[in-house]
């Protein structure tokens, strides 16, 4: 079978969360079919790295991005169309010229493609089982929280829109992925899709992370996220003002690093927290996990399921997190990880595995066997292909009847 990925994320380096899952979802596919790629660049993106995916796809043709720019002419006469007005101002004509082109010239039996800024691109009438794969929804829905009142108007004008826009989209799908339960009832909830929909949670490469390197500093947590994503940066905030002080009493010396870009980010409540230690981009997540006691969650919003949490997990460092924290993972409380949500419980759960390393090596031994069951890219992988095979086979059956 020929499959025709499109994806709005360029996939190498495998550095992000949006790199990760493509990254690993081809080659996983790669197993079983063949596998073909029309990718966006971002502006970090090197051309010349396509080399270095020449073991799991043949890349058909890679194309720059187009940023929203919110005071552009395209985009003011975005809030006159029935598309939000940040995919009128970046839509590319070209990139959706070479879509076609690829449909025609690789004759794929299934498009998968991932995330809303790549089914876009996907022709109206393609006459080929479609696969929108990693829906994501609650990102716009979370705008509704502001006050006062007529942001919350201004926003929930926009989320319609924006329902309305990803409708229209799911038409042109035969079924489509969320990565947790709580984006899939989400999206159920606000979309009521015309087809199918199916959890196919992010993973983690047991083999790439292990516990046999591990020298943890007594007292170091660690964040593995980029703050340049805003659930991410309101939780190292929420730990700065409401954790960190409490924690500090019982262990003056705590200290968490926080792992990732934070390029035009707004820093206050964090960068001046002395217990706080920005990394900036780490090319090899392991040599921090590997030095720490302790991986700290303290999310409050947010709707995917978590890959820093895995990969503590798969690396063997024990995890705290928030309930929130785990949405979207079969984690069990004391078993796999502690969960605490008030700040005080959060901080307590900390300093007990810091203390009790029966506790931390119990919670590290299932948490590790939890993801190379149930977590490993491998299975993952799985779970997609019979998205995939479901989805020509209805298409197939459709045609017949």
């Amino acid at each position: 079978m020929k499959i025709l990925f499109l994806s709005a994320w360029f996939p190498y380096p495998p550095d992000n969360g949006s790199r990760i899952r493509v990254y690993n979802l081809v080659k996983a596919l790669a197993r079983k079919y063949d596998v073909y790629l029309v990718s966006l660049l971002q502006e970090d993106s090197r051309r010349e790295d396509a080399n270095k995916l020449g073991d799991i796809c043949r890349v058909v043709s890679l194309h720059e991005s187009r940023w929203f720019r919110p005071r552009s002419l395209r985009s003011l006469i975005g809030f006159l169309s029935t598309k939000p007005r940040s995919f009128v101002d970046t839509y590319d004509p070209e990139i959706a010229q070479a879509v076609n082109e690829a449909v025609e010239n690789v004759s794929p039996d299934v498009i998968v493609a991932s995330q809303i800024g790549a089914m876009v691109y996907v022709p109206r009438r393609a006459n080929i089982p479609v696969v929108f794969e990693e829906l994501e929804i609650w990102s716009m829905y979370r705008t509704l929280k502001p006050s006062p009142i007529f942001r919350r108007v201004k926003h929930g004008l926009t989320l319609a829109k924006h329902c309305r826009f990803v409708r229209e989209l799911l038409r042109r799908s035969n079924a489509f992925t969320c990565v947790s339960s709580a984006e899939l009832n989400l999206a159920n909830k606000l979309l009521s899709p015309p087809v199918k929909g199916t959890v196919v949670p992010n993973g983690v490469d047991t083999d790439h992370y292990n516990d046999r390197s591990r020298d943890p500093e007594e007292e170091l947590l660690v964040y593995n996220g980029a703050l340049t994503y805003y659930a991410n940066l309101d939780a190292v905030r929420h730990f700065a003002s409401d954790i960190y002080p409490i924690l500090k009493s019982k262990r003056p010396r705590i200290k968490m690093l926080v792992t990732g870009r934070t390029t035009g980010v707004d820093l206050d409540g964090v960068a001046d927290c002395p217990g706080i230690e920005l990394t900036g981009y780490v090319e090899d997540i392991r040599t921090v996990l590997n030095r720490s006691a302790a991986c700290v969650v303290p999310l409050r919003v947010g709707g995917g399921s978590r890959l820093k949490i895995l990969e503590a997990m798969a690396a063997g460092v024990p995890v705290v997190s928030t309930s929130v924290g785990i949405e979207g993972l079969n984690i069990e409380n004391g078993r796999h990880a502690l969960i605490a949500d008030s700040p005080a419980d959060f901080a307590n759960a900390v300093d007990k595995i810091l203390s009790n390393q029966g506790l931390a090596s119990n919670l590290t031994r299932e948490a590790r066997a939890l993801v190379e069951k149930t977590y490993d890219w491998s299975a993952i992988g799985q779970l997609l292909s019979e998205v995939i095979e479901e989805s020509r086979r209805e298409a197939s059956q459709s045609l017949v009847a």
